[in-house]
C-alpha cells in the first residue's frame, strides 16, 4: 500500500505531464483551425453564391460529414456542392408571397 505522500507525488507528476503537453496540443488545434479556415475561404471564393445561405451549406456539409466519418474535409466539400445547389434551387423556387386560403383558419 502506498502512503499519502507517495500518492500525492504520483498525482503531481501526472498533472505536470498533462500541463507540459497542453501547449503542443493547443498549437496543433490552432494550426488545424487555421487550415480549415483557409479551406472554407477558398470554398466560398469558388462558390460565392453559397455565401448568402451558409445555413444551408452547413446543414448539407454536416449531413455528408456524418455519412462519411473520417473523410478528408476537402472531399466532403466536393461531395456537398451538388447537394447544396439542389437545396438552394428548392429554396429559391419556393413561393412565399401567397398563402393558400384554408376554410376555418384565420
Amino acid at each position: 500500500m502506498i502512503t499519502e505522500e507517495e500518492k500525492q507525488e504520483i498525482i503531481d507528476k501526472a498533472v505536470e505531464k498533462a500541463l507540459l503537453v497542453l501547449p503542443e496540443t493547443v498549437g496543433t488545434m490552432m494550426m488545424e483551425q487555421a487550415a480549415l479556415n483557409k479551406i472554407n475561404a477558398k470554398f466560398y471564393s469558388d462558390y460565392p453564391e453559397f455565401a448568402k445561405r451558409k445555413d444551408i451549406v452547413a446543414t448539407v456539409i454536416e449531413k455528408i460529414d456524418s455519412k462519411n466519418p473520417g473523410a478528408d474535409y476537402k472531399d466532403i466539400l466536393k461531395k456537398a456542392v451538388p447537394e447544396i445547389r439542389k437545396q438552394l434551387d428548392i429554396v429559391n423556387n419556393l413561393d412565399t408571397g401567397t398563402m393558400p386560403q384554408i376554410d376555418g383558419i384565420i
